[in-house]
């Protein structure tokens, strides 16, 4: 639609009119306003004293470009090792009687009872018995020929008995008391034995670990090698790590494999290739590869999912800096301590691109041939946050 010409010029007037009114200068206010703003680095540096320095102990390495062992991210499981989850079993039919407070999950040390078995049949009772009257029928005939030893001594001293007499004496008194120290040592072997004054069979634990579950009931009557319940000895725990079988040689087996929780802020763990038995899987085209955790190592639980750094032969270059210049905060965070120079150290944070056995490559965070602090990073974390005042 065309406008007529007087209408025109009117609104061409009104729309000067308002450009006339507003500040050309004028600048539309900002949301928001950071008053002094300080970048990280400014609030994060500790200043020492040489007297602090040198009980700190602080060392330092440079950062570094250099030739790293390339890594593999994958998924592993951990395993209770080959030979370490032991069966419990009942060692004859009988009837079951638990110690109190034993669940799955508590631990136990080896030969700590576990629950008792009073059998079915009375062999094991009749054990026992028969020990027992062994004893006391020895300690009767070994009492009688002291006794005959005796007369004859004093018959043989009167001229009424013979020397031939008196050494048979003797002889009888050695061989009944030979049979009196076989009788208790039998009866000895019978009360540290697993079998009680009343026949039954207290059943102890074979070594040190947890119970994993348990199969049976107290006053539950089992047959003879009945599972009873599992025993793990978790000291130490392997990571079952599947890799594809064309990738098998690509991986370097002298080297450690970072291990880390699936949502932990623990630092990784160093785990070593062990010998287990080859195992592989057909349909996923895997074969098993295992590797041994140190004891208590994150705090894994069989059956628990990880990831795992495998190194493989080929190397790639990155930034590195050694493992020990790492720290990790309670969200999981990464940071390193730069020496700035006069007993001043900037803690800066830094992102992992992986873990090569003692060394870390750095993908953002610190520069090159800056120089970070290894020995005694830790102490430096506690002064500034306080722990070390």
């Amino acid at each position: 639609m065309r406008l007529s010409s007087p209408v025109a010029p009117m609104l061409v007037i009104a729309i000067a009119g308002c450009s006339s009114e507003a500040d050309p200068a004028a600048k539309p206010a900002a949301p928001a306003h950071v008053e002094a703003p300080r970048p990280e680095a400014e609030l994060t540096t500790v200043k020492l004293s040489a007297d602090a320095v040198k009980r700190l102990g602080l060392e330092t390495a440079v950062v570094k470009i250099d030739t790293a062992a390339a890594t593999r991210s994958l998924g592993g499981e951990v395993t209770v090792p080959e030979g370490r989850l032991v069966t419990v079993s009942a060692p004859v039919a009988g009837t079951l009687s638990m110690v109190s407070g034993m669940q799955p999950g508590s631990r136990v040390m080896r030969g700590a009872p576990l629950m008792t078995l009073a059998p079915l049949a009375s062999s094991e009772r009749d054990q026992s018995i028969e020990a027992r009257r062994a004893v006391e029928e020895a300690q009767a005939e070994a009492e009688a020929a002291r006794l005959r030893l005796q007369r004859l001594e004093q018959l043989l001293k009167d001229g009424a008995a013979s020397v031939r007499s008196v050494e048979d004496g003797r002889a009888q008194v050695q061989i009944t008391n030979a049979a009196l120290n076989a009788a208790r040592e039998r009866l000895n072997a019978v009360r540290q034995g697993p079998v009680g004054q009343q026949g039954e069979i207290a059943i102890t634990a074979p070594l040190d670990g947890i119970i994993q579950s348990i199969s049976a009931a107290s006053g539950q009557s089992v047959a003879a090698s009945a599972p009873l319940l599992q025993i793990a000895q978790v000291s130490t725990l392997w990571v079952r790590v599947p890799v594809f079988a064309g990738d098998v040689d690509q991986i370097d087996a002298a080297q450690p494999v970072a291990v880390t929780r699936l949502g932990g802020s623990e630092a990784p763990k160093l785990a070593k290739r062990v010998t287990a038995p080859l195992r592989a899987d057909p349909s996923a085209a895997s074969v098993d590869l295992y590797y041994e955790l140190p004891g208590t190592a994150l705090a894994l639980r069989p059956g628990e999912r990880v990831m795992v750094e495998v190194p493989l032969k080929g190397t790639e270059r990155g930034l590195v800096v050694p493992e020990a210049s790492v720290l990790y905060d309670i969200h999981g965070d990464a940071w390193v301590y730069e020496d700035l120079g006069g007993n001043a150290y900037a803690r800066r944070r830094v992102q992992i691109a992986r873990h090569v056995g003692d060394r870390a490559v750095i993908e953002r965070g610190i520069a090159e041939n800056a120089k970070v602090v290894t020995a005694g990073a830790a102490e430096l974390f506690g002064t500034e946050f306080g722990a070390g005042h």
